[in-house]
């Protein structure tokens, strides 16, 4: 890994050639003070202590730029009620008491989905609200936002009328009556195993092809694999334990959380080619530098920080275009890890699991898709789905030629044989136990059942 070191507002970093350092280039950025755009300049040395003097000298002569205050978000909010007894004052009230115990990102989705609501009814008295007020507002936001976006706003006022009633401001939830408006479910796509390993064969020449390998083959979700720690890895004892996430604060700037649910927080076995590809990655980490700390990201961007979501998303859509397999979003690989793995046998409670689901039946019914050769399995003739075999057991496998019939009755014989030695040869306990079986299987209990002539 190449090893960068600050000089003033530039950095120098070694030139590599066949593994062996050359020189050392020392690279500033500016912005043209008359253009108004990014302007590089670089020097080159044979040492590092060259190259830092002579990017120095550099930097004297380059244009200083006007400082420019980093714009920052912030965290939003309803705007101040004028009445006391009003919907709006109390919904500010409900938020207030719902940001200390959910996430910065839940909070900031109840502020968005409340904001249409407050035009049409913020300013009614909470106590006079009227379940045909609630309805003529959804069928409003039906038409402005869509019907997921009505739907959105009705939920959270429940949720915050709910509390009214636990509160005894209210005797009933008003909005408890009101139908959410039909959302036409889209099906979720997955890819096929064949679409799934070309996707990660063209990816496997990229720094961050351990994730999305990793994304593949465990299911984590896309800020648990950012915030993975190398302490949370054990290479040994193959497993990784979620402890955190990547999440947005109230004003949407990025920073380590915690995971999503309590579900959440989980161990995650690796298989053994999961954790070959993780020793190498970190040993390609380790090139050039200390070996990373427990404290130290896994995946991380070339400034040392997590990956930044966009250069992610835009590496993947690379990667996918580059490899002509469907466009899925990140978080479907998610998808994909569970179809694949309920497709293969796993149990669902095991797929739950890996997930951080508390519930296998959600897993089933989100997460999971079937492929069409599951499909084509189904397909079965009236013959088949109606043929049984003796005393309602279903078919019994018949030889289908004598050829067939021939090579049975030798691996009979040759069983027979094995037996024979068996007994002569073995304990008087085993012999004993041979022989309570072999009574116990007579033709009368077990149709198929095979005894010695």
């Amino acid at each position: 890994m190449t090893i960068r070191r600050r000089v003033g507002e530039g950095t120098v970093h070694p030139v590599v050639l066949n593994d062996r350092v050359v020189s050392y280039r020392g690279l500033a950025s500016y912005r043209d003070p008359v253009t108004g755009k990014q302007r590089r300049r670089s020097v080159s040395r044979k040492t590092r202590a060259e190259a830092e003097r002579a990017l120095a000298a550099l930097l004297r002569t380059l244009p200083k730029a006007k400082p420019v205050r980093r714009r920052t978000a912030t965290p939003p909010t309803l705007p101040p009620a004028r009445e006391s007894d009003s919907l709006h004052a109390f919904l500010l009230r409900w938020l207030a008491y719902k940001e200390r115990d959910v996430r910065p990102s839940t909070y900031r989705n109840y502020v968005q989905a409340l904001f249409p609501v407050l035009p049409t009814l913020g300013a009614r008295p909470l106590a006079g609200l009227q379940v045909l007020e609630v309805e003529e507002m959804v069928q409003t936001l039906h038409r402005q936002n869509g019907p997921r976006g009505a739907g959105r706003s009705l939920h959270i006022l429940r949720m915050a009328l709910r509390q009214a009633v636990r509160w005894q401001l209210v005797p009933l939830n008003v909005a408890e009556n009101v139908r959410k408006p039909k959302v036409v479910r889209q099906e979720t796509l997955v890819w096929t195993p064949a679409q799934a390993a070309r996707f990660l064969k063209v990816a496997q020449g990229h720094r961050l092809y351990p994730l999305f390998a990793l994304a593949l083959s465990t299911g984590m979700r896309r800020g648990e694999l950012l915030a993975l720690h190398w302490g949370n890895v054990d290479l040994e004892g193959r497993e990784i334990t979620v402890r955190h996430n990547l999440v947005k604060d109230a004003a949407g700037h990025y920073g380590i959380g915690q995971p999503k649910t309590d579900a959440g927080y989980r161990r995650i076995l690796l298989a053994e080619d999961t954790v070959d590809l993780l020793k190498e990655h970190a040993q390609r980490e380790q090139r050039g530098k200390r070996t990373p700390r427990p404290t130290d990201l896994v995946f991380t961007a070339a400034s040392g920080n997590h990956v930044q979501g966009r250069h992610l998303d835009r590496t993947y859509r690379a990667l996918m275009e580059e490899a002509g397999v469907p466009r899925l979003r990140f978080h479907d690989l998610r998808h994909t890890a569970a179809s694949l793995l309920i497709r293969r046998g796993v149990p669902p409670k095991v797929v739950a699991d890996r997930l951080g689901h508390a519930d296998a039946s959600f897993t089933l019914k989100v997460y999971t898709h079937l492929y069409d050769d599951q499909r084509a399995a189904g397909a079965l003739s009236l013959a088949d789905l109606l043929e049984t075999g003796s005393e309602g057991q279903g078919s019994i496998p018949r030889p289908t030629s004598a050829a067939d019939l021939s090579q049975v009755l030798e691996a009979l014989k040759q069983l027979h044989q094995a037996l024979g030695t068996f007994l002569e040869t073995a304990p008087e306990w085993a012999a004993t136990v041979v022989g309570a079986v072999d009574r116990a299987c007579t033709p009368k209990a077990d149709p198929n059942c095979l005894r010695k002539p």
